[in-house]
C-alpha cells in the first residue's frame, strides 16, 4: 500500500477525504502548495515571521480547486454525471475544470462582471455558463435548473464536502511549518475557508498535544461587502445582511453569509476587518517588493488586516503569523490595479 505521506497533493490526508472507492478520485495535483517565508516583508510589518500560503498555485490558480476535487470525486463514485453552481468566478473555473476531468457536464451560473480568466477556463473546459444581471436570483436559479435537468447543486451554502476539503489548507501548513503558527489570517467571503481550517486546527490540537494552543483567527473582508467585519467591529451576534455590493470584480461578495454566527465564533479571539481596496493594493505590492511573491487583491487585504492587528498591538515582534493567499494575482480585477497604480 502506498504511503500517504508520499502524496505530493492534498491527497496525502485522504483519512480526511474519504470515498469508498479510491479508484473514484478526481485529480489534477491540488493541494501540498508551499507555505512561502516572507523575512523582509515581516521585518517591515514588525512580527517575527510571516509564511504566506500559496494557493494560487493550484491547477485553476485558487484554493477552490481543493472543493472541487473532493467534491466530484465524491459524487463520482455515486454515479453523478452532471453538477450547477453559482459562484462569482474562482469556483466555477474549477468546478468546471474538474468536471471535466471526471466527464461530467457542468452547468456555471455567475455574475455579468465575472472575470475573464475565470470565464476562459470555464470555457475551454466545455461549461455551458449563465451570466446573471440580477445577482440576487442566483440562489433561484441555480435550483431551477438543477431540478428542471436533474443536475447536483454543488454551491457553496450546500455543499459539505467543499468545506471539508478545505480542511487540508490547515493540516498542510501545520505540516509545513511543523507547529501552530500564532495567529492565522483569512481572505472571507461566507467564511467557509476559515471554518474549514478552523477545524483542522481543532482536530490537530486534540490528536497531538504537543502543538499546544491552536492560532487566534482573523477574517478580512472588503469595505464595499464586510457584512461579518461590521457585526465584529459593533460587538453584535446578529449578522445583518449587506445593502449594495461595492467591492472589486471576483470574489468575497457574500451579503448575507449564512454561517456568519459561526465566523463571529471563530475569531473572538483573533479579529474581523475591513479595508479598501487601495489598502489591499498597497499591501500585497509591498509583500511583492519586498519578497517577491505576488498575491491577489483579496489576500491583500488579509494582509492589511495583519497591518491593523499589528497596530493595534494584538500582535508583536514576537509573532509567527500565516497568511492564506487563496487565488492568482492574475483572477484580480484589473481596473482596481490599475486605480491604484495611477495613485503611487
Amino acid at each position: 500500500m502506498t504511503d500517504p505521506h508520499n502524496e505530493t497533493s492534498m491527497w496525502r490526508y485522504a483519512s480526511h477525504l474519504p470515498l469508498d472507492n479510491p479508484a473514484a478520485r478526481v485529480s489534477l495535483g491540488e493541494g501540498w502548495t508551499p507555505l512561502l517565508p516572507a523575512e523582509r516583508y515581516a521585518r517591515a510589518v514588525g512580527c517575527r515571521e510571516v509564511w504566506i500560503k500559496d494557493e494560487s498555485q493550484n491547477p485553476t490558480g485558487t484554493f477552490k480547486d481543493r472543493s472541487a476535487a473532493y467534491t466530484i470525486s465524491w459524487l463520482k463514485e455515486r454515479g453523478c454525471t452532471g453538477v450547477v453552481l453559482n459562484s462569482t468566478g474562482n469556483a466555477s473555473a474549477a468546478f468546471a475544470v474538474y468536471a471535466a476531468r471526471a466527464g461530467m457536464s457542468c452547468v456555471a451560473i455567475v455574475p455579468a462582471d465575472v472575470l475573464t480568466e475565470n470565464l476562459l477556463q470555464m470555457h475551454l473546459a466545455g461549461a455551458e455558463v449563465h451570466v446573471l444581471d440580477d445577482w440576487s436570483r442566483a440562489r433561484e436559479r441555480t435550483k431551477a435548473l438543477a431540478t428542471e435537468r436533474g443536475l447536483t447543486d454543488v454551491s457553496a451554502d450546500c455543499t459539505p464536502t467543499r468545506e471539508q476539503a478545505k480542511q487540508t489548507v490547515g493540516l498542510e501548513i501545520v505540516e509545513q511549518l511543523g507547529r501552530f503558527p500564532d495567529a492565522f489570517f483569512c481572505p472571507t467571503g461566507g467564511g467557509i475557508a476559515l471554518l474549514a481550517v478552523r477545524r483542522a486546527f481543532e482536530w490537530l490540537a486534540a490528536n497531538d498535544q504537543t502543538l499546544g494552543k491552536p492560532p487566534r483567527l482573523f477574517a478580512s473582508q472588503f469595505a464595499g461587502c464586510a457584512p461579518i467585519a461590521k457585526a465584529f467591529k459593533e460587538g453584535s451576534r446578529l449578522i445583518a445582511p449587506w445593502g449594495a455590493i461595492d467591492t472589486p470584480r471576483g470574489g468575497m461578495r457574500t451579503p448575507n453569509p449564512r454561517r456568519g454566527t459561526e465566523v463571529l465564533d471563530a475569531v473572538a479571539l483573533g479579529g474581523a476587518s475591513a479595508c479598501e481596496p487601495s489598502d489591499a493594493v498597497h499591501a500585497a505590492r509591498l509583500l511583492a517588493k519586498e519578497d517577491g511573491i505576488l498575491v491577489g487583491i483579496e489576500t491583500g487585504s488579509a494582509l492589511a488586516a495583519l497591518h491593523g492587528a499589528v497596530a493595534k498591538g494584538q500582535l508583536d515582534a514576537s509573532s509567527t503569523v500565516v497568511i492564506l493567499s487563496t487565488t492568482t494575482p492574475l483572477k484580480s480585477d484589473p481596473a482596481v490595479l490599475r486605480r491604484s497604480a495611477a495613485t503611487q
